[in-house]
């Protein structure tokens, strides 16, 4: 697997029984942003290209994580003089095509106002591929936060500027590809041969 906008090596976590794991390491460090002052954000781009060795073929992938996020409180004391808000979100476009075929999927996950963990999983389905796949994901996070000033006095005049922490992350992103070997040629001959016979045997007993 290659990816050539990435700045930093992603990691093969774990790789047996036809699952291999990938720890999108530039993506998680990204995709994490904060502000305790207006707006703040970041974007991710990868684009991986994924061949396969020959005699083996994709039957799916997933890209899972944690989006976690966290909108420090906003109080107004009285209302006035000033409202302040926090906010944040994060978008993940997933796509995927073949080389050598007309298959492509595009899948989408957006999250906002996140004030907690949200496991997700974002799954291709059953797939037959050979040769080259392209997965293609893009992701920004975004935050935001206006301070707000409580009265301080009797007649009503600002007290000093509160600040409040909006943060928005990608956790541990991880794209899992799952393969199989591709059985050759004369393997499906026996396998049809050994169809055939169970077929006549079948038949001989009922005439019996």
């Amino acid at each position: 697997m290659e990816n050539d906008w990435t700045s930093t090596s992603d990691v093969i976590t774990s790789d047996a029984n036809g699952v291999t794991k990938i720890a999108l390491i530039d993506a998680a460090s990204t995709l994490k942003t904060a502000t305790t002052h207006y707006d703040n954000g970041d974007a991710y781009n990868g684009w991986f290209s994924i061949t396969l060795r020959p005699g083996y073929r994709m039957t799916g992938f997933s890209l899972s994580g944690t989006v976690l996020g966290e909108l420090g409180p906003v109080t107004t004391p009285r209302g006035k003089p000033g409202d302040g808000f926090t906010t944040n979100s994060t978008k993940i476009d997933l796509s995927a095509s073949a080389r050598d075929s007309a298959w492509s999927m595009k899948q989408t996950m957006q999250h906002s106002m996140v004030d907690g963990a949200i496991p997700f999983v974002m799954n291709s389905g059953p797939m037959s591929l050979t040769g080259l796949v392209y997965v293609g994901m893009w992701s920004p996070v975004y935050v935001s936060s206006r301070p707000y000033s409580p009265p301080g006095a009797p007649d009503g005049s600002s007290g000093p500027q509160v600040l409040t922490l909006a943060s928005m992350q990608v956790l541990n992103p991880t794209l899992t590809i799952y393969t199989s070997a591709v059985p050759e040629p004369e393997t499906y001959g026996m396998l049809l041969a050994g169809v055939a016979v169970i077929g006549l045997v079948r038949r001989r007993r009922r005439l019996a």
